[in-house]
């Protein structure tokens, strides 16, 4: 069952990166069970999901912050629940705006991911093996950096640096003088929140889950 932080989805093989077969095998890992389920998409769904993903992306990139920014805003201004509730949404929305944006993205993928058929099976064990091993480089352990730079630098460097510009945006966000200001830093901030639930689902997690797998198909590969 597909179910919004419960699964973890995989990257589509698409041939796209580097040492990918493009053979559209993509995994989904349920943190519950342990179970892996398969998906294969065809060149033609394949080419679907990017064009799609790209519309979906832009329109909830842009709808999400600004629609409860806005919602945000206008209780401040109108002063709808008095001076010390409208203090504390003040000072907490950028968390709660980046948890739901978290939330709001990985509903998105999943009901993208979900739109790609079922394996008719499981693909043979050396290839899930080759597929997890082939995944964990291109997403985790090269991603940015390729062969130029040490393993793991460049995905969890990046990711410090981006989370280390948190308090730096809070600050300005808690002294913005203006609107204007108000929702330029309530939507950066809380996109840099986002990114703090992100990392531990999709980077800490999915990092670990992705030794796992490569170790189990290892192992029964050669058996």
């Amino acid at each position: 069952m597909v179910m919004i932080l419960r699964t973890l989805l995989f990257p589509i093989d698409n041939g796209m990166g580097k040492g990918l077969s493009g053979d559209g095998y993509s995994a989904e890992y349920d943190v519950w069970t342990g179970k892996v389920t398969w998906r294969k998409a065809t060149k033609e769904t394949i080419e679907k999901q990017k064009s799609l993903t790209s519309i979906l992306m832009i329109i909830s990139a842009s709808l999400s912050p600004f629609v409860v920014a806005g919602l945000l805003l206008l209780v401040r201004q109108l002063n709808l629940l008095g001076s010390a509730w409208s203090g504390k949404i003040d000072k907490y929305a950028p968390i709660i705006l980046g948890v739901i944006l978290f939330l709001a993205f990985e509903a998105l993928m999943l009901a993208i991911r979900v739109r790609d058929p079922l394996a008719d099976a499981a693909p043979p064990i050396e290839r899930q093996h080759e597929y997890f091993k082939e995944m964990f480089d291109f997403a985790i352990r090269k991603n940015i950096g390729g062969d130029r730079i040490p393993p793991y630098v460049g995905t969890y460097l990046s990711v410090l640096v981006a989370l280390l510009a948190i308090p730096l945006s809070y600050y300005f966000y808690l002294h913005s003088t203006s609107s204007g200001d108000y929702l330029e830093m309530l939507s950066v901030t809380s996109v840099l929140v986002s990114l703090f639930p992100s990392f531990l689902w999709n980077g800490v997690l999915k990092h670990i889950i992705y030794l796992k797998l490569i170790r189990k198909t290892k192992g029964q590969a050669n058996e």
